[in-house]
């Protein structure tokens, strides 16, 4: 006869495996559901309604994190302007490309509050008509997650390679061109020059902005973290959010967001960014350990 003993532990081992199940399956679903709402156009909802257009139970409050090569979030404001804010919308110029699909090809979890991933996120042109047109090119980013005890993201540390190539594609043109230098400063003076009015005006008129912005560094999508024009180009877009908070970012001081940073500071301040010792945020804790 089996004994008893070799029953409560084949029982105990299958609720254990389906425990494990659970927080596995609930950490994909919230990453996976992440991404997806960068898709257009489910992305232009959130950037038109804000925060309250977010679904509950995918950020905590005060969710905060590293984006290499674009800056540090801090809470849940920042978090989801940078993932759903900074998503590409078809804009009239070709190719009119936004993100289409959004593919986790890599994710594991190995604790509750701990998870892994790799996401595509497929970008192609979307015709007059908002269908699907032909495939551009795909977005890779790679990120370490923390969750809170209810699922909700509370941290995550994540990079995006070979940002300088993707946006080549995006754009249909290369990018370092003079001439197309001169139109992203253009189009950054232009656009801030409708969102950052009243107290939030930045510049003395569209001719200023230009002027200032021509003198500045131009940077690189590679590494947009600085007092330079990319940076500015990323923060003129969330001016719509809040431009309160993101106008400074875009004017002549770069507001505490576009300046210049040293590589050491902000890199590796892992115990400042998520308030713990290094090698914890993102390391399960005692698993599989006596």
């Amino acid at each position: 006869m089996v004994s008893l003993l070799l029953i409560t532990t084949l029982f105990t081992a299958l609720l254990s495996s389906a425990a494990d199940q659970h927080w596995y399956n609930r950490n994909r679903d919230t990453v996976q559901k992440i991404y997806d709402l960068t898709v257009f156009p489910a992305n232009a909802a959130i950037i038109t309604g804000g925060a309250s257009a977010v679904p509950a139970g995918l950020f905590n409050e005060n969710a905060t994190g590293r984006v290499t090569p674009i800056g540090e979030f801090f809470g849940f404001q920042d978090s989801i302007e940078y993932f759903f804010g900074l998503a590409p919308l078809p804009d009239s110029i070709p190719p009119n490309g936004a993100f289409t699909n959004a593919t986790l090809v890599e994710f594991t979890s190995g604790c509750p509050e701990v998870a892994a991933s790799t996401a595509y996120l497929t970008l192609s042109t979307i015709n007059p008509d908002n269908s699907t047109g032909p495939f551009i090119t795909a977005l890779k980013q790679i990120t370490f997650w923390r969750f809170d005890d209810e699922g909700a993201v509370l941290k995550y540390d994540a990079w995006i390679p070979d940002l300088d190539l993707f946006t080549a594609l995006l754009k249909g043109v290369d990018p370092y061109t003079p001439t197309a230098m001169n139109n992203t400063i253009q189009q950054i003076c232009a656009l801030q020059a409708q969102t950052c009015v009243g107290n939030n005006t930045v510049y003395d008129g569209i001719p200023n902005c230009v002027q200032i912005l021509a003198a500045k560094t131009f940077g690189r999508s590679d590494e947009t973290w600085g007092d330079n024009v990319v940076c500015r180009m990323i923060h003129v877009l969330l001016t719509k959010f809040r431009p309160e908070v993101h106008c400074p970012h875009v004017g002549p001081t770069g507001g505490g967001k576009c300046i210049d940073v040293a590589y050491n500071d902000v890199y590796f301040n892992d115990q400042f960014l998520f308030n713990a010792q290094l090698g914890q945020p993102f390391t399960c804790q005692n698993m599989g350990m006596d």
